[in-house]
């Protein structure tokens, strides 16, 4: 999934040839937890904007499951952007997938309010002096708030989403509490948290987290998810992700 240089295959049902770019950042396992994670019963019509695009794969993976759906993708840095563009004509989608390149930050100059049912991201989480910062710029921006706080990521999601729309979001678990925070702040209701275990008996990497706009619903903190079997085998769900499960319940 991470081969210099060369196209990447999607695996199963997904049916994704990508192209990411050579020394940037690319993509991981979190695009498909991310894009599994969306509810399969939500999406009514609306548009979906994946924030802060990257290459395009969260878009495109949501392209495949939502067969009806339109789908933004916002990206800030021109090179991946091109990226985007060129793996979304690739796949035949085109047609429903808009890539553009703009600052996450300026979404309230850009959209009219309220126009989105979801808003997906996988923003980057380490607080500008919290760790080494990478010398590659595009890497850097992907993994520290270089270009997009958290805070600047939710007024803009919150401004994008329609009543009760939803922002689908994956995080590192150290900044929970800030991110909950922020959330009810921004009148974004958490509705649904998962947590990412790499192994079994190992700390939480990542948390998914579902908010709602403008709702109150009770918070559903949803069985773990393992990544790995304790002899570093990819679990049954895992596997089932890759494949494409989500594809098997929703076409919009």
């Amino acid at each position: 999934m991470h081969r210099q240089g060369v196209s990447a295959d999607v695996p199963g049902a997904w049916q994704l040839t990508l192209q990411p770019p050579r020394h940037g950042y690319r993509f991981s396992l979190d695009a498909f937890l991310l894009a599994d994670f969306v509810p399969p019963t939500f999406y009514a019509h609306q548009p979906i904007l994946d924030a802060g695009t990257g290459c395009g794969v969260i878009a495109l993976l949501l392209a495949r499951r939502f067969l009806q759906a339109r789908l933004v993708g916002i990206e800030l840095q021109t090179e991946l952007v091109t990226f985007a563009q060129q793996n979304a004509v690739h796949n035949d989608l085109g047609h429903r997938v808009d890539m553009v390149c703009a600052d996450v930050r300026t979404l309230p100059s850009l959209v009219l309010p309220g126009g989105f049912g979801i808003v997906v991201c996988n923003p980057p989480y380490r607080r500008v002096g919290q760790g080494r910062l990478n010398p590659n710029a595009s890497k850097a921006m992907a993994r520290h708030e270089v270009a997009l706080t958290l805070s600047q990521l939710l007024v803009a999601a919150r401004h994008a989403l329609a009543r009760r729309g939803l922002l689908v979001m994956i995080y590192h678990p150290s900044r929970l509490v800030e991110l909950c925070v922020e959330l009810e702040r921004n009148g974004l209701n958490p509705r649904r948290l998962r947590l990412i275990h790499p192994k079994p008996q190992t700390a939480v990497s990542m948390v998914l987290v579902e908010a709602v706009y403008g709702g109150h619903d009770a918070l559903e903190v949803l069985p773990p998810l393992l990544v790995c079997d304790a002899d570093g085998r990819y679990t049954a769900e895992m596997q089932a992700i890759f494949q494409g499960r989500a594809l098997g319940v929703s076409d919009g």
